[in-house]
């Protein structure tokens, strides 16, 4: 691991479908450089890569819960990220809001209070049949080529590559490496926060993912080490909310 794998994993656990061209352009290296260090990543610092489908593509909502880590829950969950400070983020899913709620509540009597729960605003999506045969074929094979699956589906590759901009577009797809942070040398940090307007600027430089409404936000970002962290909320805290909370991530999974 040098500077450089660090820099080709911090983009793409911002968007793992950025092209190699790009990849190449943005690291001052050749295209082949690129190709080589990210096959040589995958499999190893890159463990796999998985598609994230949004609950909101298949009509249903989610929301957040991080609970203390003293056990493991076991019940039904679609991600969970552990953090050093003795808490684990769990991503849940159900029918409605209500539902979203009740289930949460349900992991309490289990785990005990949540230390932050948050279900922002959405709006579900009603697929097509086209939608699902999509996303079925994502989901099994998550680097397939829009022209293979054109040929599976019997529509033309436009089509797919037109399908499948909308949808990692509006968010319901994302591409997502599952890393060794240890072995990658870098951290994910987790800030959730009413300030979201603000937020959103302060971390533009280091964020790799949002999730917010007009209310509050979740902001994922990546860092060198937890000096950088440390300096860095520290700041937000003290110049802009002081009661924005701090996640740092040890380890994440996606069911």
């Amino acid at each position: 691991m040098d500077e450089i794998d660090k820099q080709i994993i911090k983009i793409m656990l911002k968007d793992a479908r950025t092209p190699q061209r790009r990849l190449a352009q943005k690291l001052n290296i050749s295209p082949p450089a690129v190709s080589y260090r990210v096959n040589k990543l995958i499999g190893d610092v890159i463990k796999r890569l998985v598609l994230y489908v949004n609950p909101n593509f298949y009509g249903k909502y989610h929301g957040y819960a991080s609970f203390s880590n003293l056990k493991d829950y076991e019940g039904e969950y679609i991600a969970k990220i552990r953090c050093i400070e003795s808490e684990n983020i769990y991503e849940i899913e159900g029918k409605n809001r209500e539902d979203v709620k009740l289930k949460i509540d349900s992991m309490a009597q289990e785990l005990g209070e949540p230390h932050m729960v948050y279900i922002p605003a959405q709006t579900p999506y009603n697929p097509s049949r086209f939608d699902l045969k999509l996303v079925s074929i994502l989901k099994e094979r998550p680097l397939v080529k829009p022209v293979e699956v054109a040929e599976e589906l019997g529509v033309s590759s436009k089509t797919v590559r037109r399908h499948m901009r909308y949808m990692f577009g509006k968010n319901f797809f994302r591409l997502i490496p599952i890393v060794d942070l240890e072995k990658a040398g870098i951290l994910m940090y987790a800030v959730f926060t009413k300030r979201v307007e603000i937020a959103e600027k302060f971390f533009y430089n280091t964020m790799i993912r949002e999730i917010s409404d007009d209310n509050a936000g979740i902001f994922v970002n990546v860092a060198d080490n937890v000096d950088e962290i440390n300096n860095t909320t520290m700041k937000f805290r003290k110049e802009f909310d002081p009661e924005a909370s701090i996640m740092i991530t040890s380890k994440y999974e996606f069911t």
